[in-house]
């Protein structure tokens, strides 16, 4: 759901976000009638509909092939693919027995360790002087943090390795303006 409604351009988001009581009708319309004519949209329904894969057809198998796709894929570096990985077993992954309340948990261990991975690499180049690296990686970590105030530090660091990348003789750092593109569009920013 939240590769989905990364999707919706922000423009759309914003008129929706931005609108009175009064308005909700034709910006909610406006929602409906982009969603009517995208792909992505009907897949997901067809998915959400499907009991093999919708939300009630859970397989311990399916979740334990994912995680450990997604383990091989950080153990490897390949954050955006963990992260897609992880986030699939959670989808599949049975809460029933004790047993299976562990995967859950260990799951969402392990998207915590992607996400913050862009950050803990960010902070790495930047110790290196691997400004260009640096700043791609925080914007990513910026994007996935939740909370307002892991944002601004984020934007804070941010700010003091651009200042120092200016003191020195490096070349300019060029702002990433769709990080969505390093992710490849595999993120979940939230998924509870």
């Amino acid at each position: 759901m939240e590769k989905l409604k990364s999707l919706v351009p922000e423009t759309l988001k914003r008129m929706i976000g931005e609108s009175s009581a009064d308005d909700l009708p034709r910006t909610c319309s406006s929602l409906v009638d982009f969603l009517l004519h995208f792909e992505p949209f009907h897949q997901m329904v067809k998915d959400l509909a499907d009991p093999e894969v919708a939300l009630c057809g859970k397989n311990k198998e399916a979740a334990l092939e994912s995680k450990q796709k997604g383990n091989k894929c950080f153990l490897s570096g390949d954050f955006a693919n963990a992260l897609d990985f992880y986030t699939q077993a959670l989808i599949v992954a049975p809460m029933d027995a004790h047993e299976d309340r562990n995967l859950v948990a260990t799951l969402y261990v392990n998207r915590a360790s992607v996400l913050h991975a862009w950050y803990r690499r960010g902070k790495a180049n930047a110790s290196m002087g691997n400004y260009k690296d640096t700043i791609r990686d925080l914007d990513v970590a910026k994007i996935l943090e939740l909370t307002m105030g892991g944002k601004r530090r984020i934007e804070s660091e941010m700010k003091i390795i651009l200042d120092q990348q200016n003191s020195t003789s490096n070349p300019s750092i060029q702002q990433y303006e769709n990080t969505s593109d390093i992710l490849g569009m595999k993120i979940c920013a939230h998924s509870g």
